[in-house]
């Protein structure tokens, strides 16, 4: 039997905006890091006894309406790229010794999601963002900044992207919903941003997430449509449907990956909701099973859930933040 534990509590005098598990030194030892409603962005360091140190602290920043992560300046440091409520994307170098804001690049209106992974198959990763004017926008860096690549309209604005990745391809697809009912696979190419694919489903579609549950060929899709959970992975046809199950609670926050072994599918799906229940899910073939839930506190937040090995003995364990605390939460058999 699966068992969630909270190991670790961290209060914060501000709600928490966003949140992403990294590792910023190369250690092996993943960093928490976070921005806040006081326009900062900061990397918590997990000590071995639960207690944490602030391994660097950045004030002033814009308020963050959206965030990805990845290398997009191509030199081996992860880049926070940040949306922010005035109109533009900031591309943040994150290294131990070193926090700098690489560029600013203009949208002219604001940024509702954000996706950083490589269409290209080179050694850098590229940007794609939508923005509040039913655009998507493909950006690569060149010459110390973000240039735009691609540009298409869509009929509805987008508030979620992931990419979609497949064993033996240089380069990733991506995937997006909107209130249309649809969840889209786009892949850039000839400098424009293509139509590959779409899927129908069961409601507007506020989350979607990607990553390897059953460790096949292709990435599952998990979408969230306000309490439903429906899972989506590769079939004879292509995409197709697998399984949809209800939430207690409107899910806020979703992420894929391993944090545990010996469970029904190599890989899981980590719910995390607005009343705080926390809710793993592994892969049953193609049936969605509730492997253990945990609540972290008695008040409703907005919740973001994230994964990664914060004290660096070879172990995941699930951070998740809700309002103004982080919870670092152990999961075990």
């Amino acid at each position: 039997m699966v068992h969630l534990d909270i190991i670790s509590a961290i209060t914060l005098k501000e709600a928490v905006t966003s949140l992403n598990v990294l590792d910023i030194t190369g250690d092996g030892k993943a960093e928490i890091v976070i921005t806040t409603v006081k326009s900062d962005i900061r990397a918590l360091q997990m000590e071995s006894d639960g207690s944490h140190t602030t391994l660097f602290e950045v004030d002033d920043v814009p308020p963050v309406t959206v965030i990805g992560t990845g290398d997009v300046t191509g030199d081996s440091s992860i880049d926070l790229v940040m949306g922010n409520l005035d109109n533009k994307m900031r591309v943040v170098t994150l290294r131990e010794d070193e926090v700098s804001i690489r560029c600013d690049c203009p949208l002219g209106t604001l940024p509702t999601a954000i996706c950083v992974t490589n269409v290209m198959g080179d050694e850098k990763a590229e940007v794609i963002v939508a923005t509040e004017d039913n655009a998507l926008r493909c950006f690569g860096w060149y010459d110390g900044a973000l240039d735009k690549l691609a540009h298409k309209v869509v009929d509805h604005p987008t508030f979620s992207i992931e990419p979609y990745r497949y064993r033996g391809a240089p380069y990733s697809q991506f995937v997006f919903g909107d209130e249309s009912q649809f969840i889209y696979l786009y892949q850039y190419a000839d400098d424009r941003l293509h139509e590959r694919s779409k899927i129908k489903t069961r409601g507007g579609v506020d989350i979607v997430s990607t990553g390897s549950i059953t460790a096949s060929k292709h990435d599952e899709i998990v979408v969230i449509m306000k309490k439903n959970i429906s899972v989506y992975g590769p079939g004879p046809s292509g995409i197709e449907f697998y399984d949809n199950v209800r939430a207690p609670g409107t899910v806020s926050s979703v992420r894929i990956g391993t944090v545990i072994d010996g469970v029904s599918s190599p890989g899981q799906a980590i719910v995390s909701q607005t009343n705080t229940l926390l809710t793993l899910f592994s892969l049953d073939g193609r049936r969605l099973v509730e492997e253990c839930t945990i609540k972290t506190r008695k008040k409703e937040a907005n919740t973001i859930v994230g994964i990664g090995d914060v004290f660096g003995d070879g172990r995941t364990e699930i951070v998740q933040a809700a309002g103004n605390n982080i919870y670092v939460i152990s999961v075990s058999t």
